[in-house]
């Protein structure tokens, strides 16, 4: 029984802040490679309602966030982080000034969104997957690139224990 609002969709069903219970228990950002199974299932529910919330409260297009956004790794995790600065940017202890950070946060994410859908061109009707990476790492290169920064490290600790560092 919510009234619509200006935009014709509908307001919250609910009396409760809808941060509330994010901000209770405020953790570090979620890091969806090392999530573990049994949290995975509440994190993309929680991650999908926060993002569904976010696309209404903004009007974020398609090109920026489309109904294929779960199947995009770079999207997941540009929503978790700019979901995750919003809790901290919000909580009673954030600054006076963290609302206008998180809003250059969503500027940001939102242009980082678009170019991502850009190189897939998902759109309302069609999931496109992200492209293959184009080029391969040369093996010869790499190893002779990590033996000369070890090289140099050590070189520059022997150089601080001379100086008496």
């Amino acid at each position: 029984a919510c009234a619509r609002s200006h935009n014709g969709s509908r307001g919250m069903t609910t009396s409760q802040d809808p941060f509330a219970a994010e901000l209770g228990d405020l953790q570090g950002p979620t890091h969806w490679p090392s999530l573990l199974p049994d949290d995975a299932r509440q994190a993309w529910a929680d991650l999908r309602d926060w993002v569904e919330h976010l696309v209404d409260r903004f009007g974020l297009e398609t090109r920026a966030v489309p109904p294929c956004w779960y199947q995009h790794n770079t999207v997941v995790e540009a929503l978790s982080a700019l979901r995750d600065h919003e809790r901290i940017s919000f909580a009673p202890s954030a600054s006076p000034t963290a609302a206008v950070d998180w809003f250059r946060a969503l500027r940001e994410i939102e242009h980082r969104l678009t170019d991502a859908g850009a190189r897939t061109q998902c759109s309302v009707n069609e999931h496109r997957p992200d492209p293959p990476r184009t080029w391969q790492t040369d093996q010869a290169h790499w190893d002779t690139f990590v033996e000369a920064d070890i090289c140099d490290r050590e070189q520059q600790v022997i150089h601080e224990d001379l100086m008496g560092r």
